[in-house]
């Protein structure tokens, strides 16, 4: 009996599903990706794959990361799941609790979720005060020189951790990014063991940030970072800082567990 119309296969789905397999490739990569690399995790011969490669980049969807010599996503998809971020329930959940956290500090607080080899913002808080960092929703960090990354990475399963870490390519942002595997690795041993991380001005220069996973039985939901600049990180208290994360991710992991059922 030959197919029904709604049994048959929709045109072009095998070409479409490469392309996801591509993108979804790229996304979960720890490190560099090269078009090499694509064709032999996805199986789809090297010719297709940059031809492939070539589209997405030139739509947007994949960006040649300066000086790396890889891909990572690009700004038109992260804007696209970006219109999607409202409806996120972390941060629906996230938001009073950041929203605290930012009014008792009145420091900038960012939420962030992982994005392959690094970390994206999906939600932010700025301090009130003249001098505060700033950034954008949709901005991507990296996962050794921010704190929501070393958080991340510390909240991972050893093994795992890594892996990830193995795959990173340290790109060096200012002098005090961690650019040695060992060291890095030292780090993040360090960051599990007192179960938040900091960023000592790694990222930015005169930016500071204490970092902490929001983890709900046992998934890894995301992470809350703290940032101010450097003199009025000297000048907080550590334990008034840590206190007041502490409770905030908390808070955020439990009501993700009442509410989804985590």
């Amino acid at each position: 009996m030959p197919p029904t119309e709604d049994q048959q296969p929709i045109r072009g789905t095998a070409s479409f599903s490469k392309f996801v397999r591509v993108l979804q490739f790229v996304a979960d990569a720890p490190g560099r990706v090269s078009v090499t690399d694509i064709a032999q995790a996805t199986g789809i011969p090297r010719p297709s794959a940059h031809r492939i490669v070539s589209a997405l980049l030139q739509e947007g969807m994949l960006a040649e990361q300066a000086g790396m010599r890889g891909l990572a996503l690009g700004s038109r998809l992260i804007s696209l799941a970006y219109r999607s971020w409202d409806e996120l329930e972390l941060r629906r959940v996230a938001r009073p609790h950041i929203e605290k956290l930012n009014q008792h500090l009145d420091e900038t607080v960012h939420l962030a979720i992982n994005a392959g080899s690094e970390m994206v913002y999906v939600d932010k808080l700025e301090s009130r005060r003249a001098v505060r960092m700033t950034s954008r929703l949709g901005t991507r960090v990296s996962l050794h020189a921010s704190a929501v990354g070393k958080a991340w990475l510390a909240a991972q399963p050893v093994d795992r951790q890594h892996e990830l870490t193995a795959g990173l390519a340290l790109s060096s942002f200012t002098p005090h990014t961690i650019t040695d595997h060992q060291k890095l690795d030292a780090e993040i041993a360090l960051t599990r063991e007192r179960s938040y991380a900091l960023d000592l001005q790694e990222s930015e220069l005169d930016i500071c940030c204490y970092g902490k996973a929001i983890v709900g039985s046992g998934q890894v939901l995301g992470c809350v970072s703290l940032s101010l600049p450097r003199y009025r990180f000297d000048e907080l208290a550590p334990e008034t800082a840590l206190t007041a994360i502490e409770n905030c991710v908390s808070g955020i992991a439990q009501d993700m567990s009442r509410q989804l059922g985590l």
